[in-house]
């Protein structure tokens, strides 16, 4: 009988810790960090996604007015200048995450790789999972599309009902909350909906295509004929496994924001000594000081996310696991490869007679 999603949570834990703490490597965390920025594991687990909440909320706080000199100063920029910089960060931001989706796609067998073996190979895995990777980024790419496709649909009553709203000159009334509720109802269901695929898909297609070299489609059509003759367990895994992110959120999110200020403080300090330094040597606001400022601020965030994702490495780890041992007794092909059969003992060869003597 199948393990069910609580069975397999001590071999998992054992998994983990073997893997991270037996021996400590760092050059493997390291390279996990990496792995797990940039197939997302870090925000799907439920341990990191959002480092910068309390910022997010500071921001609507009472202190936000002492900035509001922002506004005069960005007044004094040229409307041109404005657009050209809007279009180069929008245009870079789409190039940048279809970039990173394709990262992610490869990276995705990587890290199934790493936590199989217990040993994490960079430069090898990525030669090695190119063809799987393509499949699994054209898959994200379509359901990307498809995503917003059914998002803007969801969301074209809304904005029809704020543009009547503003043309006739009427603030939008509680009729209109009303009206365009149902469409957000719609939208959150779908939400799920897109988010229970893309964990079905990282979670239980994904081994199928790496150790069968199956198509996406093929993984898809197994896998929904083996949770038919299982709802009950595929269910508890999903349920099990947000209550299990929840407590994730709650004890890295603390050690999350611990290092977030850890960073930030020097970070801090030198932005502060330049923003003072550039002021006396008369800089302005021209496009290449713009555009380095935003240079300088990506460096800041890249190390801060980096200084999380290290020390949120054993979500990168026990997440994946979960869901590999979980799956294992309903995937043979995995079954093989976690739980390998002892070698058979060595063939002894029966001693050889000693002849008789003559006479």
């Amino acid at each position: 009988m199948a393990k069910s999603a609580i069975d397999v949570l001590s071999p998992t834990f054992q998994h983990t810790q073997k893997q991270l703490f037996t021996p400590f490597r760092f050059g493997q965390w390291v390279r996990l960090a990496l792995l797990g920025l940039a197939t997302g594991e870090l925000s799907t687990g439920g341990g990191c996604g959002n480092p910068f909440s309390f910022l997010q909320q500071s921001s609507v706080s009472p202190k936000s007015q002492h900035f509001a000199g922002a506004g005069e100063l960005l007044r004094g920029l040229d409307p041109a200048l404005v657009g050209t910089l809007l279009v180069v960060l929008v245009g870079s931001g789409v190039v940048l995450m279809i970039v990173w989706i394709f990262m992610s796609s490869i990276s995705r067998f990587m890290l199934f790789e790493s936590v199989v073996k217990k040993n994490c190979d960079l430069k090898g895995g990525w030669q090695r999972w190119q063809d799987q990777g393509w499949s699994y980024f054209w898959w994200q790419m379509g359901l990307s599309v498809l995503g917003i496709g059914i998002a803007l649909v969801l969301f074209f009553p809304v904005i029809l009902s704020v543009l009547h709203s503003v043309r006739s000159n009427q603030k939008p009334d509680f009729s209109v909350f009303l009206a365009v509720l149902p469409f957000f109802f719609l939208f959150a269901i779908f939400a799920l909906v897109m988010l229970l695929v893309q964990v079905l898909t990282k979670d239980f297609v994904v081994p199928q295509m790496a150790l069968e070299r199956r198509g996406i489609f093929d993984s898809w059509s197994r896998l929904l004929s083996m949770m038919k003759d299982d709802v009950g367990g595929y269910a508890g895994y999903i349920g099990m496994k947000i209550l299990l992110a929840m407590g994730a959120g709650i004890m890295f999110g603390i050690v999350s924001m611990m290092a977030t200020v850890v960073v930030m403080i020097p970070v801090g300090i030198i932005g502060v000594v330049l923003f003072f330094v550039g002021k006396a040597v008369g800089l302005t606001f021209t496009l290449p000081v713009i555009l380095f400022s935003i240079a300088l601020g990506l460096i800041a965030l890249a190390v801060l996310l980096y200084v999380i994702a290290l020390v949120c490495v054993p979500l990168a780890v026990f997440f994946p696991a979960y869901a590999l041992y979980f799956f294992a007794d309903r995937y043979p092909p995995l079954n093989a490869v976690l739980y390998p059969a002892p070698p058979a003992p060595p063939i002894v060869p029966p001693l050889a007679r000693s002849p008789q003597p003559i006479g």
